[in-house]
Order: C-alpha cells, then structure tokens, then sequence
C-alpha cells in the first residue's frame, strides 16, 4: 500500500483463539490493519495469562480485558485506559436444569451455585446480594472449573455460563434420558444483564503513559481500534467467514461452535447505542464501578476500594 513505514504491534488476548475475538482476526486476513500501516500480532490468552497486566508490564501493545478486573490491576498500580469498548452487554449466564425451579437469583437461595472466581465471578455475588441474600450463608458458592461438566453432572445445581460459550456446550450435549441433544427448554437461564447487574467486559486497553507521551504510540492506538472495529463491522455482515477465520487461525472448537459464537457475541456488540461501537457509556460504567465497589465476596472484599478517576477510560481514540 501506500505506507512509508509499518508499525509492529501486539494485541493480548484474555482467552485462546475463539469467535469472542474475530474481529481482530477478521481485521488481520482482509487486511484492514495493514491498509492502516499496522502489522499485528495477536497473542492468545490461557488461564494463567493476565492480559492487562501484560499490558502494563510492556510484554503488549494493547489488551482486551473485561472492565471490572482491569479496574481492579489499575488500581493496583497499572497505569492502563480502556480505549474502545467493544461488548457493549454483558454476556454472563447462570444456567440450571428447568427442574430445580431456579428462575431468578432469589432461587440461589438453598443452593449450590458455581462460579468461576478470578474475578469473573462479581455478577454473581451482586445478583445475590441484590435478591437480599447472604452469599456467606443463604447460597452454597462453589468453584467452577470453565466448562458445564459440574451442572451435567449433578455436582451444582446452577452453572456460570457466558452466552456465547459454555451455554452452547450443555446444547451440544447428548440428553443421556433422551439419546439426543439437550434443548434449552431443559435449561433456565438467568441473564445478569436482564437482572440489572451485568458488568462491561471485552474491551481494548492502552498504556496510559505511552498515550500521554509517545505521539507514535497514540496514532498507532486510533488506527489499530479504527481497524479492529472494521473488523467487527465485517463480523456482524458475514458470520460464517469470520467462524472460518478463527478455526483456521487455530481454534479447537469446530466451526459449527464459532459460528454459535459469533453469532451470539454479535449480540453483546450490536445494536450500539451510541453513534458508534467501542464509545463507553457513562451509564453503564457507572454500574460496573457502583457493583465493583459495592459488592462484598465471601471474604468481605470488593473488587475496588474507590472509585477510579476520569483517566480510566478515553472516548477521544475511536
């Protein structure tokens, strides 16, 4: 192209290669980061990675990280800005057998409800609280591991599920009373979005310093978000495209799974309310900071102890 130079980055990923992610490999394969002189790297995530804090520690260029848990490692003396939030609705679930009559988070009361910790787990507490429960002794909490293996299996009597994963794993199951697959009408589910605790999750993060004082790093920022919100935009228009751009880009969940994701991240990305995707809503993350501060876990902590300030997030990249 027309490109005097290109710039190298990175982009950290908060989980392995999946449709959760497709549009920035959407953006990569028809060449929208390249037509703005980018060459990116996309890293993958694993349970052990913490994506902000690869960020922060330079291993990364940017990072995708749920709002909540980047607030949480910014407090803790990362100096990071949320610069495009691109899930615009929280994708979390709880998700039971249609028998055990869990239809709200009232119904957690007496019973043994999983969650996945690592700070996933915050809607979960907020929607107890919520419901006027204890979480320390009205609800039995439990730790999940990421998959629905415990709610097959009778271990818990609701699953943490995101929409557009594990919720799709208890579908692709076989009945073992029927000998065909699980229908949703064998399951509720609980949204917490619906439930008015949803927490902003998938967003880009920036080094703040870098923001700041390199004019270079600042440009690259705009034109890497412009580009990966292109990507997106081609991930809304052609579902089964970007399925097979993030299976062939290494993912071990079949296509037909991707597509059931994309489809359903899709959903927490459009409609924007705004003019555009990637702007925050002041409203929404009021919320996620009022549930992050005001919400106790079993050991009586929150997720932060103060609000954070105006640097926490940008408008002006996108």
């Amino acid at each position: 192209g027309d490109c005097e130079t290109v710039d190298s980055v990175s982009l950290q990923l908060q989980w392995f290669t999946q449709a959760q992610f497709a549009g920035y490999y959407a953006a990569i394969e028809n060449g929208y980061y390249a037509d703005q002189c980018l060459d990116v790297e996309i890293k993958e995530g694993a349970v052990e990675i913490v994506p902000q804090s690869e960020l922060a520690n330079g291993n990364a260029d940017f990072a995708i990280a749920w709002v909540p848990k980047a607030l949480q490692t910014r407090e803790a003396g990362a100096d990071i800005v949320n610069i495009a939030q691109v899930f615009e609705r929280s994708g979390t679930l709880q998700v039971s057998f249609a028998d055990a009559g869990i239809t709200s988070a009232a119904d957690f009361e007496g019973k043994i409800i999983g969650n996945w910790g690592f700070g996933n787990e915050y809607e979960v507490f907020a929607a107890i609280g919520q419901a006027g429960l204890d979480p320390a002794t009205d609800v039995t909490l439990v730790g999940q591991q990421f998959d629905m293996v415990a709610l097959l299996e009778g271990e818990i009597d609701a699953a943490e599920a995101m929409t557009y994963n594990e919720y799709a794993q208890v579908l692709e199951t076989v009945n073992p009373d029927t000998g065909e697959l699980y229908q949703p009408e064998d399951f509720n589910v609980i949204n917490y979005e619906e439930e008015g605790v949803g927490m902003l999750q998938d967003a880009i993060w920036a080094d703040a310093g870098r923001l700041a004082d390199d004019a270079e790093y600042r440009d690259q920022a705009v034109r890497f978000v412009a580009a990966s919100l292109q990507g997106w935009a081609y991930c809304r228009d052609n579902v089964e495209e970007c399925a097979t751009v993030v299976t062939e880009a290494g993912s071990t969940l079949g296509a037909s799974h991707q597509q059931w994701m994309m489809n359903e991240v899709n959903k927490l990305i459009w409609p924007a309310s705004g003019d555009h995707i990637g702007l925050i809503d002041d409203a929404a993350w009021q919320q996620t900071v009022a549930i992050s501060m005001d919400t106790p876990n079993l050991d009586g902590a929150t997720l932060l102890t103060a609000a954070p300030d105006d640097g926490a997030y940008t408008n002006d990249i996108d």
